[in-house]
Parts: structure tokens; C-alpha cells; sequence
């Protein structure tokens, strides 16, 4: 990545906290990205994904509903 560790890191513990609180759903998703998902399920499932594609090494990206 070409983006300073404390960026990195403060991106990393965004998605951990998402993963973790289970108060986070679609709702407060789609209020900081203006993206839609039709439950929290396949949300988790996306920022899994998203996850450890940015800091897992996962192949592909992963794309959110369309």
C-alpha cells in the first residue's frame, strides 16, 4: 500500500470495530458510504471480505451489492 502507516492502521481498526460492534448495520454503513445493503449478513460478509483483501492478501476485491 502506498499510504502512510498511521492511515493504514487507523483504516484497519475501522473495519475491526465495524466486525466487532454488533450494532453496526446497513443503516450506519450506508450513512458513511452512501452504499446499500439489503441486511447485515451480507454487510458483515462484505467488510470480511473487504478486510482481508486490503490486509489479508485475498485475491480480488470484493464488490458491494448492485
Amino acid at each position: 500500500m502506498g499510504f502512510n502507516e498511521s492511515f493504514v492502521e487507523a483504516v484497519r481498526s475501522g473495519f475491526a470495530q465495524a466486525l466487532a460492534d454488533e450494532s453496526f448495520g446497513p443503516a450506519e454503513y450506508e450513512r458513511l458510504t452512501d452504499i446499500e445493503f439489503p441486511d447485515r449478513e451480507t454487510l458483515r460478509s462484505y467488510i470480511q471480505a473487504m478486510y482481508d483483501y486490503l490486509f489479508n492478501g485475498a485475491p480480488e476485491q470484493p464488490m458491494p451489492p448492485g
